[in-house]
């Protein structure tokens, strides 16, 4: 009788493990389903997105890049977690954190700054599932490449001193490719008013001057290369980050800028880029206060070294 109890018990648990290996290699079997469907959705975005990013029209680009959002989020339903749906948790990697947290294995500084950073990888990725995203500041690059600078605002930095900062999605940008940041060069205008020959007389008009130059590194305050790291499912092609630049004279009316940098992918060469902004009109959100200092550099310069005129040319060019 014992011998026969001793039987039922091995069976029992034959039994049991039996399901634990097969449940074991169905997980395994579906993961790798996902992450193989996972990546030719990716692939297929990363196609679509190059195409709007080359787009002249910065209007056609943003209608293009949504639309190609809007496809690769229903193809993720559609194809790579139609089968489980609750694979696509968008908070995986914080219980992941947590978890290690727990065991030992990060501390709580690097459970702070890995929880930090899975914060912004969210908040971008929820902007650009929104489809309601709209740059204050776009170009295009050479390379493939595309900057999209968004939610512009004053803030200060640590000591208290006043910046700009905005958050950006860096189209063409991914954890494969080798970037060289170089400058942003920013001139600024303002108006004053000044007697100006018509015809047989003079009359008082608003007449633009140049007010300063700010020069700095193209490098962001922060860039992720790799949000898919956090959300698996962010799409493809595509680094975020916040850039900080220079705030502006209260007086300030319009600015030029330029922004710099290089790329190269693979065995390829090094591409520069130069992205520029003509004469934009300064939001009052992008200036000083009346009354505030602006405590920039001083460095001796003509007008037209400022507004980056060749001070050799003559008026006709």
């Amino acid at each position: 009788m014992k011998n026969f109890f001793s039987v039922i018990i091995i069976f029992v648990i034959l039994l049991v493990m039996g399901g634990y290996v097969y449940v074991q290699k169905q997980d395994v079997a579906q993961r790798e389903e996902i992450s193989k469907n996972l990546s030719k959705v990716r692939r297929n975005f990363a196609s679509r997105a190059r195409d709007a990013i080359n787009q002249e029209d910065g209007a056609e680009y943003l209608r293009n890049i949504k639309a190609a959002l809007k496809s690769y989020d229903e193809e993720l339903d559609r194809t790579v977690y139609a089968k489980n749906p609750e694979a696509r948790d968008i908070e995986s990697y914080t219980k992941l954190v947590e978890e290690e947290f727990e065991k030992g294995s990060v501390d709580e500084g690097q459970r702070k700054r890995m929880l930090e950073r899975h914060k912004i990888v969210r908040k971008a990725y929820d902007i650009l599932k929104g489809q309601d995203w709209r740059p204050v500041l776009t170009a295009k690059g050479k390379g493939d490449t595309r900057l999209d600078i968004y939610n512009l605002q004053r803030t200060t930095d640590p000591n208290g001193a006043p910046l700009l900062q905005g958050d950006f999605f860096f189209w063409g940008l991914e954890d494969s490719t080798d970037v060289s940041w170089g400058d942003i060069i920013t001139r600024i205008w303002k108006v004053e008013k000044e007697m100006v020959k018509e015809g047989r007389k003079k009359v008082e008009k608003d007449v633009e001057k140049v007010l300063g130059r700010v020069e700095g590194s193209s490098e962001p305050y922060i860039i992720i290369t790799s949000p898919h790291k956090n959300i698996d499912f962010f799409p493809s092609f595509v680094s975020i980050g916040t850039i900080r630049l220079a705030v502006l004279p209260a007086e300030s009316v319009k600015i030029d800028m330029e922004l710099t940098y290089s790329t190269r992918r693979g065995g390829g060469g090094e591409v520069e880029s130069v992205l520029k902004w003509e004469k934009l009109d300064v939001p009052p959100g992008w200036r000083l206060s009346d009354g505030q200092e602006w405590d920039a550099d001083e460095v001796e310069a003509t007008e037209e070294e400022i507004a980056g005129k060749d001070p050799n040319e003559t008026e006709d060019g």
